[in-house]
């Protein structure tokens, strides 16, 4: 009896089962409604709930027409393998047309914040005829010279963009001059090189707008100078960073150095300058294989440490150097070699190669040594100096302490 009342359930729950599959309308059916109904006498919220819905029939559809072209493969079934693959390609014919989606915008742009950027983010992901760009037109013309250059973003409108400035400009400023901003219109400014704005829910162009000056740029000592007369007084950037040695100014566009202040000279319309400075950072200094507050006597110990070029200028023919005015210590091999490291790059001491991620100090080879004599008071501080100079003669120090066992 309890057998025949499952039987009975399970035959139940498998024809409401059916029944609810059957009611549920294909994709076909679903496109063929929308297809057909006026899209004036309906609200924005009912036409983006009717594609929602025809969407997941279509991406359904297309799961299970995907398991049969698979099986069918498997099988060899050609007859089921082309009906499957022909559904597939039959689904993806329903989407939203050029008419609707163009319907669909202009109510969209009727309405206020927040609800235009929501509908318009829905019509972009939807609708394969809603792409907006935004053109950012860089060209300029002038006497000898003519230049013709576009770059165009695509974007979810009412996300943000970044305008460029001009230092990620590469053209020659010295026919140009400087980015003063970008405009809607040729001639007049509207945004500032550098701002964000709101990517546009239509085609939209801003054209770069160039101002005769030079300037001076420098994020680190927050040094931002332009100047528009003939006579130009260099500045000199000072930064609180006592590591940071300041090598000059750079136009990356005309290739310009300027290391002797006084020697400059305005060539063309102008110039945009950024610092350059040597820096570099000298980390996590290890006593290989010894806790450093804790260092024995008697024994021969190698140290290494890493470091970074955290300036903007590559650096060449470094070497380190080990001492300690400590009575106790005495250094066995106080100079390593370590070659060149390019701005932005990580290396250890004896690293095959420089990185872009922070390494940690591995191994004996190409390292310090030194052994603290036995006759060091347990708990004895024992003071070092790590230094590190290039080939110019640039000097970086750190300073730290041990302590014996």
């Amino acid at each position: 009896m309890k057998r025949i009342r499952i039987l009975v359930l399970m035959t139940v729950m498998l024809t409401v089962g059916m029944i609810a599959v059957a009611a549920t309308p294909t994709a076909e059916e679903q496109y063929a409604t929308i297809q057909g109904k006026d899209l004036s006498s309906q609200s924005l919220e009912e036409i983006s709930k009717s594609y929602d819905k025809l969407n997941e029939a279509i991406a359904n559809e297309a799961e299970q027409a995907r398991k049969r072209l698979y099986e069918a493969r498997s099988k060899g079934d050609r007859e089921a393998y082309y009906e499957a693959r022909e559904h597939l390609s039959l689904l993806s014919t329903y989407h939203m047309d050029q008419n609707t989606s163009d319907y669909l915008l202009e109510e969209i742009l009727s309405l206020d914040e927040p609800k235009k950027s929501e509908y318009a983010a829905w019509l972009y992901e939807h609708s394969p005829y809603y792409r907006p760009t935004l053109t950012l037109d860089f060209s300029s013309e002038g006497e000898n010279y003519r230049y013709s250059y576009r770059q165009q973003i695509r974007k979810i409108p009412g996300s943000e963009v970044v305008l460029p400035s001009s230092g990620q400009m590469r053209m020659n400023s010295a026919r140009l001059g400087v980015l003063a901003g970008w405009g809607v219109t040729p001639d007049e400014v509207t945004y500032q090189a550098g701002e964000t704005i709101k990517m546009s829910y239509t085609n939209q162009t801003l054209y770069a707008i160039y101002q005769e000056g030079v300037r001076f740029v420098d994020p680190l000592s927050g040094t931002d100078v332009f100047i528009e007369s003939e006579d130009v007084e260099v500045p000199t950037p000072v930064a609180d960073d006592v590591s940071a040695i300041f090598a000059g100014w750079y136009d990356k566009s005309t290739g310009t150095l300027i290391t002797d202040p006084s020697s400059y000279e305005k060539v063309g319309k102008g110039g945009y300058f950024e610092a350059l400075w040597k820096r570099l950072a000298i980390e996590d200094i290890t006593v290989l294989y010894y806790d450093k507050d804790t260092l024995p006597t008697n024994t021969q110990m190698s140290m290494g440490f890493s470091y970074a070029n955290t300036g903007t200028v590559d650096l060449a023919g470094l070497r380190a150097t080990l001492s300690s005015e400590s009575e106790y210590v005495r250094v066995l091999s106080d100079e390593v070699y370590l070659g060149t490291l390019d701005a932005g790059l990580m290396s250890t001491n004896n690293s095959r190669w420089a990185t872009s991620n922070k390494q940690q100090v591995r191994g004996e080879n190409n390292t310090f040594r030194f052994v603290i004599a036995p006759g060091a008071p347990s708990g004895t501080v024992i003071p070092f100096t790590l230094q590190v100079k290039n080939d110019k003669g640039d000097t970086w120090t750190q300073r730290f302490e041990s302590v014996v066992r």
